[in-house]
């Protein structure tokens, strides 16, 4: 396990499909509070019963449901359509010719970005070095690292690093080999005082074309969707714990990827959701795809010893629910809990690809919820 896979929490908001919930952008907080989050969420509209039922698992799902992460009672919302994704389609072929008076900005518009590959290709990161970018000094880059010498002592390149928000315009890497872009949890205790500090990065979509990648390091970061790292017929070393994914399908078609990549402590924590006490029963289907796109395994993160991750965040009452024969819904028992009572229902989910003691994929979903009389 290499030095960012340690032990922290994933607690900004990912942009999963939680059944009735559109979630934004997710942002760094320490990893003892999620009070720093910001929760962006449309109108809650469950409908719980007052009587232990399942609906919905008889129907068969849509579609667009098949993606969602979550359904609750048999309700879904879709993802919002490519809300994080660049304006480029993703089966749009990087082309490495370019103008000379064509702006960098107009191609690569993160600044946290240009500010990185400046100093990985010029070794400066000034304005004047970021205005120098162009698509044929990228084509020549192999390796795009964030940590080192540099970012340990300049905390304003550093904090820049972990404010990147979408790599788009790094697709004009072509012969891109190495790309680690995990923050550095020496440089976390230097400038913020704690080991556990994630970056906003999100969107990895222009990964989509470079095939030439044989080491990905994104762990610590804010990242839903790798869709993006599938089709990589070098990549060899791959880190992508503590983010925030929920479907390993793509990696299916990464033949060269040993067994002990580090895709584990995969965390979303959704926004609380109000459970009136007249309605108490919640039947959730979760969706979680392995490697071979098959559902991950559940189970209610009760234990204290394999849940300490999140052991602030357990489903701890009595008889909290019960796993259904599908192995992926739970019906939720909230009836013995009082007007007011405020609590989670967290699931843990845990792949068998990575199936190495300490390389397990996976990790924990968290609803938040309060008891109320209507």
């Amino acid at each position: 396990m290499n030095k960012h896979s340690k032990q922290m929490l994933f607690s900004g908001l990912i942009a999963t499909a939680l059944a009735l919930v559109a979630v934004g952008g997710p942002h760094a907080v320490k990893a003892d509070s999620v009070s720093g989050s910001t929760l962006a969420a449309s109108s809650l509209n469950i409908k719980a019963t007052d009587k232990k039922q399942v609906v919905g698992l008889n129907q068969t799902p849509d579609k667009s449901s098949e993606n969602n992460t979550v359904l609750i009672n048999g309700k879904s919302l879709k993802k919002e359509s490519n809300h994080m994704l660049p304006k480029q389609t993703q089966n749009q072929k990087p082309k490495v010719a370019t103008k000379a008076s064509e702006s960098v900005d107009s191609w690569m518009p993160d600044k946290n970005l240009q500010r990185i590959v400046a100093y990985n290709l010029y070794s400066k990161d000034s304005p004047k070095f970021m205005q120098k970018i162009n698509k044929q000094d990228l084509s020549q880059l192999t390796t795009l690292r964030l940590t080192g010498d540099y970012e340990r002592t300049h905390q304003d390149y550093y904090s820049a690093a972990l404010n990147i928000e979408s790599l788009e315009g790094l697709q004009y890497a072509t012969n891109l080999e190495v790309l680690d872009l995990s923050p550095d949890i020496d440089s976390n205790i230097n400038f913020f005082g704690t080991a556990y500090w994630h970056s906003h990065l999100q969107d990895i979509s222009a990964l989509k074309n470079l095939n030439k990648l044989t080491d990905v390091y994104m762990e610590m970061c804010s990242i839903y969707d790798i869709s993006a790292l599938s089709n990589k017929p070098k990549l060899k070393n791959l880190g992508i714990s503590y983010n925030g994914v929920t479907d390993f399908s793509p990696l299916k078609t990464d033949t060269k990827l040993p067994t002990y990549v580090t895709a584990y402590y995969q965390t979303i924590f959704n926004p609380q959701i109000e459970v009136s006490q007249l309605r108490p029963y919640i039947t959730a289907t979760y969706n979680f795809k392995d490697i071979d796109s098959s559902n991950m395994p559940i189970r209610i993160a009760n234990d204290e010893d394999k849940d300490y991750y999140v052991s602030n965040y357990l489903s701890d009452w009595k008889n909290p629910g019960t796993i259904l024969a599908d192995g992926k819904t739970v019906e939720w028992d909230l009836s013995k809990l009082p007007v007011g009572y405020k609590g989670y229902m967290t699931v843990n989910y845990e792949g068998k690809f990575l199936g190495e003691p300490g390389y397990e994929s996976g990790g924990w979903l968290i609803i938040p919820f309060v008891i109320t009389a209507n």
